[in-house]
C-alpha cells in the first residue's frame, strides 16, 4: 500500500480517536453535572419533606396536649406521644442532608431551637395537668407564639427551597440538553470523519488504479514496439 494512503489512514484513525476521546470526556463531564443536579433536586425535596414532618409532629403533640388539658384523660395524649416520638427523627433527617446553603443551615438551627422551646413547653404543660393545674390564658398565648415561630421558620425554609427548586430544574434541563448535544455531535463528527476519509482513500485508490492501468498499457505498448523492432532486425 502506498505511503500516502497509509498516511491518510493513520491521520483519519488518529483524528477519529481524538474526536472520540474529546467527546467522551465532554459527555462524562456533562453526565456528572447532570447527576449533581439530580442529587441537589433530591436533597431539596427531602429537606422540605423533613421540615414539614417536624411541623406535623409538633402539631400532633399540640393537639394531644389540648385534648388532655380539656379532659384530663390519658388516652387523649396518644397524638402527643406520637408527635414527641416522631419529631426528633424528622429533625435528624433534615440535619443529615448537609445542606450547602448557609441561609438554610441557619433556618435549620433556628428551627431546632424553636422546636426545643415548643417541646419543653408541652412537656411542662402536660406535667402540670397531671398535677391538676390547667393551662392559664398566658400559657395558651405562649404556646401559640412558640408554634407560630416554628411555622414561620418552616414556611420560610420551604418557600426558599421551592424557589431554588425551579433554578435547579432549569440547571438539570440545561445539563440534559448539553449531554444530548454532546452525544449528537460525537455521532455526527464520527460519521463525517469516516465519510471524508473513505471518500479520500477511495479517490486515492481509484487514481492509483488508473495510474497502474496507464503504466501497464504503456508497458504493453513498449513491449509491442520492442517486439516489432526485433522482428524487423531479424529479417
Amino acid at each position: 500500500m502506498p505511503k500516502k494512503i497509509i498516511r491518510n489512514l493513520q491521520f483519519g484513525v488518529g483524528l477519529s480517536l481524538l474526536i472520540l476521546i474529546a467527546s467522551s470526556l465532554a459527555s462524562y463531564w456533562s453526565i456528572q453535572n447532570q447527576m449533581n443536579h439530580r442529587e441537589n433536586l433530591s436533597k431539596s425535596r427531602l429537606a422540605m419533606t423533613a421540615v414539614k414532618d417536624v411541623l406535623v409532629s409538633l402539631l400532633d403533640a399540640e393537639t394531644g396536649n389540648r385534648g388532655y388539658q380539656l379532659t384530663g384523660r390519658e388516652d387523649f395524649l396518644e397524638p402527643y406521644k406520637r408527635g414527641m416520638r416522631e419529631y426528633p427523627k424528622a429533625m435528624v433527617r433534615a440535619e443529615s442532608l448537609s445542606l450547602d446553603d448557609k441561609n438554610q443551615q441557619d433556618r435549620l438551627n433556628s428551627l431546632k431551637v424553636s422546636v426545643n422551646q415548643v417541646t419543653d413547653n408541652l412537656k411542662y404543660l402536660v406535667e402540670q395537668r397531671r398535677r391538676g393545674n390547667i393551662m392559664t390564658q398566658q400559657q395558651i398565648v405562649t404556646s401559640k407564639d412558640y408554634m407560630d415561630q416554628c411555622r414561620k421558620i418552616v414556611n420560610d425554609f420551604v418557600q426558599y427551597e421551592e424557589s431554588q427548586l425551579e433554578i435547579k430544574n432549569k440547571d438539570l434541563n440545561r445539563s440534559s440538553n448539553t449531554t444530548v448535544l454532546f452525544i449528537l455531535f460525537s455521532a455526527i463528527a464520527a460519521v463525517v470523519v469516516t465519510a471524508f476519509f473513505y471518500i479520500k482513500m477511495r479517490a486515492d485508490l481509484i487514481r492509483r488504479d488508473k495510474l497502474e492501468r496507464m503504466l501497464k498499457e504503456k508497458d504493453q505498448e513498449m513491449t509491442r514496439r520492442v517486439s516489432a523492432i526485433q522482428r524487423i532486425a531479424n529479417r
